[in-house]
């Protein structure tokens, strides 16, 4: 046979569909692979943080040999049903996977593998100090009477597949069941009107008040310490000259304990005194979705976001590596502060790379003609300059009042003006760098309480002047003891006539 006739018009068509197929089968592999830094990286970690107000230096961290010290927890964890709502055998399919990986990189090949790879870790992280297989623990969720008893409407909130937010079940490496606490999931996470949740969002559940929680809580704590010793090793500012957090060292547990029961008028979740912060400066829980465009962590910008590694960075930090070290305090006992056990960096890479991945979902609020109005007095009101759009946010830091930005600022993109609000958490706990960063719009329909602290909880209230008044009564957080006082600063749109305010307020429930 000749060649022209070997390669005839019909076989060239074969031979390119052929060649289009393995073209397609081989895509994946060609894609660039994942490179998975060394996270906790020493020369990473000295530019990393902004420096604290009063002292003028960061926090201190774990060397990277401390660090890669530790032994790694690579274990899967399963969600926790109400015992009503559980799978017939589901603990006894649990026991039988054995000890399984979180995360099996060998195993992913593209990056859409690493961000469902993420996906999985974001749910499936645990506290590892919280496992217990304690029977009272066990007793209390495979009875759905006892979990009923402890559950309303905040507490042990229930997803409508019956999965019980805030908890998992992990097998250990002895085989033994046991139950613990989620890590991310469990404070961005929100449970939406009709039962499904919204991944990266701030939570709005609680944990229950049942005892076997209590137990499982008591198992975080620093057990040498009383409560009025935990609560200032936690909280306490030692370089202010008139710390508030002082007084709590020497009270009664029983009066430490109170004052963290009382209710002080927010709703449940969505706030938090997470370590370094304080139940009397607290924080909303921030939101993740859309955060790969924000340059700062937390809302006092504690930390530079520079990318997925330094997320990843920050969810190790304040699950794994958190020493409590400011300049020459030292606010954990020392044994406390050497890291226990550390996750793989392919895991909390991965974690990362879900969280880049997340934007805020489209609001279900229309673009009418009174949000279209709302837009013009957004433009004409100037709330463009610091929201600016598309991101709704000017990504830049503002000082608070009583800061004064030294003149070395150049990590930071400070923004020269100032706008009012309570200065509290900026100044007055460990978290305190003299400044808030400017927050993004986006999303403000499913985020809950209003202002870095969540004094308000309707955007109405955020436009009524009467915030203003020593005898506002806040709609959110009001402070332990509270009743009424002012929700100072941020004056923009206070004087906007009523029409002009639902307007404005109908175009920011659409971003």
């Amino acid at each position: 046979m000749s060649s022209r006739a070997a390669w005839s018009p019909a076989r060239v068509v074969l031979w390119l569909v052929g060649l289009a197929a393995c073209a397609r089968g081989l895509a994946p592999e060609t894609e660039p692979a994942i490179r998975v830094p060394r996270l906790w990286d020493d020369a990473a970690l000295a530019s990393w943080a902004t420096p604290v107000a009063g002292l003028g230096v960061p926090p201190s961290y774990p060397t990277a040999a401390e660090y890669y010290a530790a032994p790694v927890d690579n274990l899967r964890t399963y969600p926790v049903y109400h015992p009503g709502h559980e799978p017939a055998g589901y603990r006894d399919w649990i026991r039988r996977q054995g000890p399984r990986p979180i995360i099996e990189p060998e195993k992913l090949r593209t990056e859409a593998d690493w961000i469902e790879a993420g996906r999985r870790v974001f749910e499936e992280l645990d506290d590892p100090r919280s496992r217990t297989d304690d029977p009272m623990v066990i007793a209390h969720f495979t009875s759905a009477a006892a979990v009923d008893r402890h559950r309303d409407d905040h507490h042990d909130a229930m997803t409508r597949d019956g999965i019980l937010l805030d908890y998992r079940w992990v097998v250990g490496r002895d085989g033994t069941l046991r139950l613990s606490f989620t890590s991310c999931a469990g404070c961005h996470t929100r449970l939406m009107p009709d039962g499904t949740v919204l991944l990266g969002a701030p939570s709005n559940f609680d944990l229950s008040t049942a005892p076997a929680v209590e137990s499982m809580l008591a198992r975080l704590r620093e057990r040498e310490l009383s409560a009025g010793e935990r609560f200032y090793m936690e909280f306490g500012v030692p370089w202010l000259r008139d710390d508030p957090h002082a007084r709590f060292r020497m009270l009664p547990d029983e009066d430490v304990e109170r004052f963290l029961a009382a209710d002080s008028g927010e709703e449940p979740g969505t706030l938090f005194a997470r370590f370094n912060g304080s139940p009397l400066y607290p924080t909303r829980m921030a939101d993740l979705r859309g955060i790969r465009h924000r340059r700062y962590l937390d809302a006092t910008a504690t930390h530079q976001n520079r990318g997925p590694a330094d997320v990843a960075r920050y969810g190790i930090l304040v699950e794994y590596a958190e020493t409590g070290a400011f300049g020459p305090h030292r606010l954990r006992p020392p044994a406390s502060t050497r890291v226990g056990v550390r996750p793989p960096d392919e895991a909390m890479y991965a974690l990362a790379l879900f969280l880049y991945s997340l934007e805020q979902p489209p609001s279900p609020y229309p673009f009418d003609e009174q949000a279209r109005r709302g837009r013009e007095v957004f433009d004409g009101a100037g709330c463009a300059d610091c929201h600016t759009p598309p991101l709704y946010t000017s990504n830049e830091v503002v000082p608070v009042d009583g800061f004064d930005p030294p003149a070395d600022t150049d990590k930071l993109d400070v923004l020269r003006r100032r706008v009012g609000t309570d200065p509290g958490l900026a100044l007055r706990t460990r978290k305190g760098t003299g400044y808030y960063k400017i927050p993004t719009l986006r999303g403000l329909w499913y985020r809950g309480l209003y202002e870095h602290n969540g004094s308000v909880a309707s955007l109405e209230d955020w436009f009524d002047p009467r915030r203003l008044r020593d005898d506002y009564v806040p709609s959110g957080w009001r402070g332990h003891g509270v009743t009424h006082r002012a929700v100072p600063g941020h004056r923009f749109g206070l004087d906007l006539g009523a029409e002009d305010k639902r307007a404005l307020i109908a175009f920011l429930r659409t971003l």
